[in-house]
């Protein structure tokens, strides 16, 4: 019994090591990643697309994604005018 576990052991760990090797690290954007606050677009820059899908969203003409809320760049959880028009003052700084 006590062969069996340690071949077993042996053998798993064998695998492992061959196959550690292949494993490729996976990039932030590949992954998912978090996105810009105020980048709705998923385009990696905030700009006025995402002004303008953010007043879209918040006039009721499309649905908020859950990765547009997660672009939220006030944070409440919701796209709001107030969001376009933070957006659009950190815009005009740039």
């Amino acid at each position: 019994m006590l062969a069996t576990g340690v071949a077993c052991i042996l053998g798993s760990f064998l695998i492992g090591i061959q196959t550690a090797g292949d494993v490729q690290p996976v990039s932030l954007i590949q992954a998912g990643g978090i996105p810009y606050a105020g980048d709705v677009d998923g385009s990696g820059t905030v700009d006025m697309i995402d002004v303008l899908v953010i007043l879209d969203i918040a006039q009721g003409y499309e649905s908020a994604t859950s990765d547009q809320l997660r672009a939220d760049p006030i944070e409440d959880g919701q796209l709001t005018v107030d969001d376009a028009i933070s957006v659009l003052s950190r815009l005009s700084i740039q």
